[in-house]
C-alpha cells in the first residue's frame, strides 16, 4: 500500500523528531551505548545492540517498525576541523 502524504509528512516528522533528540541527548547516550547501535521511538530508547543485523530484526518484529530511527552512537566524540 503506497503512504498518502499526510503520513508521508508524519514519518518525516517522526524522524526528525527522533534524530533531533538523539543530536540533543548525545553526551548521555554516548556514555550509556557507546559503540552500539540505538532503536530511538518517540524521543526513547527502545532497543540497543552491537550487532546491527540483530537490531534490526528485533526493530521489524515490533508494531509499527516503520515510527523507529536506528543510529550507530559511536564510542568516542569526534571533532572535525575544516
Amino acid at each position: 500500500m503506497t503512504p498518502n502524504s499526510t503520513e508521508i509528512v508524519e514519518a518525516i516528522r517522526r524522524e526528525r523528531a527522533n534524530v533531533e533528540w538523539i543530536n540533543e541527548s548525545m553526551k548521555a547516550l554516548r556514555q550509556d551505548y557507546g559503540g552500539r547501535y540505538i532503536a530511538v521511538r518517540d524521543r526513547e530508547v527502545i532497543d540497543a545492540d552491537g550487532d546491527f543485523d540483530a537490531l534490526l530484526t528485533r526493530v521489524r518484529k515490533l508494531p509499527y517498525p516503520e515510527s523507529v530511527t536506528i543510529e550507530h552512537i559511536s564510542a568516542t566524540e569526534y571533532i572535525w576541523l575544516l
